[in-house]
């Protein structure tokens, strides 16, 4: 079951997760390895939208609880408070496109 829930096409989330860090960390790319990032992550954000509300749910509470696996509670709440800035981050832009396209 849980084989399922984190495949797509044949690519695992964490797959896709460890090819956007390293594309994202290598300065030397490619524009054809730019390219292969690129579309494995526009997959991921697709596959992940794309979930049911409960799965979608237990999707980020599988992930939370892995991540959290072999780190003591300073690095937890360190880490929580990045992947929080990540999610405001995408929040406020998200809301100034909508405003934005609102004006037009």
């Amino acid at each position: 079951m849980l084989q399922w829930f984190f495949t797509l096409h044949s690519v695992t989330v964490f797959d896709c997760i460890t090819l956007h860090f390293y594309y994202a960390l290598n300065t030397s790319d490619t524009v054809r390895e730019n390219n292969v990032s690129n579309n494995t992550y526009k997959a991921l954000v697709s596959y992940i939208t794309s979930l049911p509300p409960k799965q979608f749910i237990l999707l980020s509470s599988l992930i939370g609880i892995l991540l959290i696996d072999s780190i003591d509670a300073k690095d937890q709440i360190i880490l929580g408070k990045f992947i929080n800035n990540i999610g405001q981050t995408i929040l406020t832009a998200a809301a100034q496109e909508k405003i934005n396209k609102k004006d037009k």
